[in-house]
């Protein structure tokens, strides 16, 4: 075993949560020639402690596997992070770790524990490097290929690509196929894999490539990330095929659906449906949202300025109550919307008395000046709640 692990006050393991942190800290924040990189800190952290690990094992005296090392050069090659960069974190954590162990060693009157911890600290620290950089180099030479197929999806859902038959050709779809564009809020689960259900902890790491997926038989799907959100494109047999594979991908996450299309021409027109779904989805919500399933909807979040002032306009003797008191009411003229005007059955979900509901509802009349039973002043209404939770007031 190596003298620098002798005792357990040489041994760097029990600093293993510290030195993670400085040396993530300086890739993220303190080290200016990081600045300009889109490394983010989910990506860093993780890495950074696994490599510590393996390289504090390997001044131990004990084996590694390097997997560490062949993670991190595959990643930074992914993110686009150059060379000199992942060479550049090595040495950082090299610097860290010997300032730790020259901090524990300064006390002993013999300068050769020193020497020799030198030694062994930066031929772990070469041995971690060079495997980084070598799988760094092979992950490299598969992305130019996978960078093109990103552009030209990019370009198909944007409008950009004018030989959609070419394109069709380059990203594998087949012909004939109905065609179904998905948009994915941030904090997505993974893609789901043929068979499987997506779980809330399977997210899927954001490198900015084209994504490839077959689902069950015929059904293709090509995946991006694009202005922070993951755009898919499903190409299937039928249009049940292809909004079936996206139920696992919107069980944990945020998910708008366009209609149904045939041709890649439709792909831009379908992209802004699905953004449009996926507004459609009230705050914090999670679930598949499938544009044209609600209408009014689509239509509130297609014009926010106009929605909250519509809100605001009808809705605004509410605002003076307690926002307890304003919540309570405002579930109560959702429930009762949502239960066909039915007193009985909103106070059965709402878990009340039915005179209750029908008090609460008085109470909104005298608040707002429009009457539940009036048909215009009910549609009034239930946009006005459908605007507020669709686009919640910003607190004061």
């Amino acid at each position: 075993m190596s003298d620098i692990a002798m005792t357990g006050r040489h041994d760097l393991r029990d600093a293993l949560d510290l030195l993670s942190e400085q040396v993530a800290d300086g890739i993220l924040h303190a080290e200016p020639v990081y600045r300009d990189t889109r490394l983010p800190a989910a990506a860093v952290q993780p890495l950074v402690r696994a490599n510590l690990a393996e390289i504090l094992a390997t001044l131990a005296g004990e084996t590694s596997s390097l997997a560490a090392a062949y993670e991190t050069g595959r990643v930074t090659a992914a993110e686009g992070m150059p060379l000199n960069l992942l060479q550049h974190a090595y040495r950082l954590a090299g610097l860290r770790i010997w300032e730790e162990l020259a901090r524990r060693l300064r006390a002993q009157p013999d300068g050769g524990p020193l020497l020799r911890a030198s030694s062994r600290v930066w031929f772990a620290i070469d041995r971690s490097s060079n495997v980084a950089v070598q799988a760094h180099l092979e992950a490299s030479s598969g992305l130019g290929e996978d960078m093109a197929r990103t552009e030209l999806l990019r370009g198909v859902l944007t409008g950009a690509v004018q030989d959609l038959e070419t394109a069709r050709r380059a990203l594998g779809l087949p012909t004939g196929a109905m065609l179904v564009v998905a948009v994915t809020a941030p904090g997505l689960p993974a893609v789901p894999t043929p068979g499987a259900a997506a779980g809330p902890d399977d997210v899927q790491e954001d490198v900015g490539m084209v994504g490839v997926g077959v689902g069950p038989p015929g059904v293709t799907m090509r995946w991006l990330t694009h202005e922070g959100d993951r755009l898919t494109l499903v190409a299937a047999p039928t249009s049940e095929d292809a909004l079936g594979i996206l139920t696992d991908l919107a069980a944990h996450a945020r998910t708008g659906v366009s209609r149904p299309f045939a041709g890649l021409a439709g792909a831009p027109a379908a992209l802004t449906q699905a953004r449009v779904a996926v507004r459609s989805l009230p705050a914090g919500q999670v679930g598949l949202s499938r544009y044209g399933d609600s209408p009014l909807d689509a239509l509130l979040v297609a014009d926010g300025e106009r929605a909250a002032e519509l809100a605001a306009a009808v809705l605004g003797g509410l605002r003076d109550r307690d926002p307890r008191d304003e919540e309570l009411l405002l579930g109560t003229l959702e429930a009762w919307f949502e239960h066909g005007g039915s007193g009985t059955r909103a106070a059965t979900a709402l878990h009340c008395h039915r005179n209750t509901v029908l008090n609460r509802l008085v109470r909104v009349a005298e608040l707002t000046g429009r009457d539940i039973n009036d048909p215009r002043a009910a549609a009034e209404l239930y946009a006005a709640v459908r605007a507020r939770r669709l686009h919640p007031p910003r607190a004061s």
